[in-house]
């Protein structure tokens, strides 16, 4: 008997502990509150910046588009993707807001353009009250340690930074000098397209008188001869008679032609002039050309015949 309520008294123990200590962990999340619960109280009470939210979510998409830029992926040509294809891909999660509204997929979306020597990708985000763009570049640097990676800018303290713009703040300018004309190349086929002379070409013409059919032309006129009427009387005279449609009308004892005179036409070509142009280019070389960087409406730069190079950073 004692051991069976000796038993029932452990058996109690055990219960009252275990409730002892969930009581105390209760307490404990009660009192001392997660690190995940108070930064979302902390959202709460003070809000989380719409331009932090927003970057993020454009920085999201860039990484994005870098990790799939690569390999075979890497494009020949310009190229675009949506959002809403990089969410087919899987390449990224659905974009929320500050407001907690997704973002819109078709409006936003990643371009890549192929320079001469890297990569520029423009990252556009659209949402319900914001839209802008970021531009960076990628491609094969000395400081990549992948095949490609994101172009980087040196800071005042030389530390390397994402070399991202919101738009293009500098152009590339040229001026060439001392350069020459190359000589002339071979001659093209004649055609009969017209073309002008530049600095660059050179062209000759000749003219060719082509026929281009026949016309009907009078060349003079015709005597045409015809045996005239014989009229014989009762009393044995004979006239000879011309009518009227004869230059020599009228009525004669003795006999004669009588002599009509019509006009003469001949076949003769028609012609036409015809002008053919050929042409031979040449190419001016440069020995010395001077880049430079500054704002895109420098006009010092232009002044001094500089030209824009189409490029931009």
């Amino acid at each position: 008997m004692y051991e069976e309520n000796n038993g029932n008294f452990a058996f109690k123990d055990l219960i009252m502990k275990i409730l002892f200590i969930v009581i105390v962990l209760f307490l404990i999340i009660w009192l001392f509150p997660t690190k995940g619960y108070i930064n979302k109280q902390i959202d709460k009470k003070i809000g989380v910046s719409e331009n932090q939210v927003f970057t993020n979510n454009i920085n999201t998409m860039k990484e994005a588009a870098l990790g799939y830029y690569i390999g075979k992926n890497l494009p020949q040509k310009e190229t675009k993707m949506s959002l809403e294809e990089m969410l087919d891909k899987n390449l990224i999660t659905e974009l929320i807001d500050n407001n907690g509204n997704t973002c819109d997929t078709k409006k936003s979306y990643v371009k890549v353009t192929k320079n001469k020597e890297d990569y520029k990708l423009k990252v556009n985000l659209a949402c319900k009250n914001k839209e802008e763009y970021v531009i960076s570049y990628f491609g094969t640097y000395d400081y990549c340690t992948s095949d490609v990676c994101e172009k980087k800018k040196l800071t005042e303290n030389n530390a390397e930074e994402t070399n991202n713009e919101v738009v293009a703040s500098e152009c590339r300018y040229s001026k060439s000098s001392n350069g020459y004309w190359s000589n002339y190349g071979n001659w093209s086929n004649w055609t009969t397209q017209k073309i002008t002379n530049s600095n660059s070409r050179q062209v000759q013409t000749k003219v060719e008188k082509i026929q281009t059919g026949t016309t009907t032309v009078q060349t003079g006129t015709l005597a045409q001869k015809q045996t005239p009427k014989k009229l014989t009387y009762s009393n044995g005279s004979v006239i000879y008679e011309c009518s009227s449609e004869f230059d020599n009308a009228g009525r004669y004892m003795t006999p004669r032609y009588c002599i009509k005179t019509v006009p003469k036409y001949e076949q003769k070509p028609v012609y036409k002039q015809i002008t053919y142009y050929r042409y031979r280019d040449r190419k001016y070389v440069n020995n010395n050309t001077d880049y430079k960087w500054s704002t895109c409406n420098d006009e010092e730069l232009l002044n001094k015949g500089y030209i824009k190079t189409g490029e931009t950073r």
